[in-house]
């Protein structure tokens, strides 16, 4: 005969194995940009939209800047998600660059790196040297690309 004991052992056992198998399912799934449970809550919610492109070039168009089209790869865009509101047109977006890009020559240095919206990732220290780039906030580090854009810093681009 077997114990209510082992019933319930048995039980738990295998709820928490199917709890296991999904949420490494759900990792499995979730884009590159979505580090930790933070990150994967705030996708999971609809709090943040995240998407991965293997070259800057298969981004759709107003998501990475239009100077990293043929040296950027590797790029992660997030952006608000549905749930989020109003988005103001919030895009960031990471990438590496072919070695030795530098963003254009008509970039603007700005007084301080600011911060994109939140979206649930990590970033590392940006520094303290940012530029505008046809109202993309740019820094290079070590060959990756942080920016990110609004629509306040496009319409201020587009004059």
């Amino acid at each position: 005969m077997v114990s209510t004991r082992k019933v319930v052992a048995g039980t738990v056992t295998a709820v928490a194995g199917v709890a296991a198998a999904a949420a490494a399912g759900v990792a499995v799934t979730m884009p590159s940009g979505v580090d930790g449970p933070g990150a994967m809550l705030a996708e999971l919610q609809g709090h943040t939209e995240t998407r991965d492109y293997r070259t800057a070039d298969a981004a759709p168009a107003g998501l990475v800047p239009d100077w990293t089209r043929d040296v950027g790869s590797a790029v992660t865009v997030v952006r608000p998600g549905d749930a989020a509101g109003d988005d103001s047109g919030s895009v960031r977006a990471t990438m590496e660059l072919v070695p030795g890009t530098t963003p254009p020559a008509d970039c603007t240095a700005l007084p301080s790196v600011g911060m994109p919206f939140d979206g649930g990732g990590s970033w590392p220290d940006l520094g303290d040297t940012a530029q505008l780039c046809d109202g993309w906030v740019t820094v290079v580090l070590d060959g990756q690309l942080y920016t990110w854009t609004a629509d306040d810093l496009q319409a201020e681009a587009a004059g």
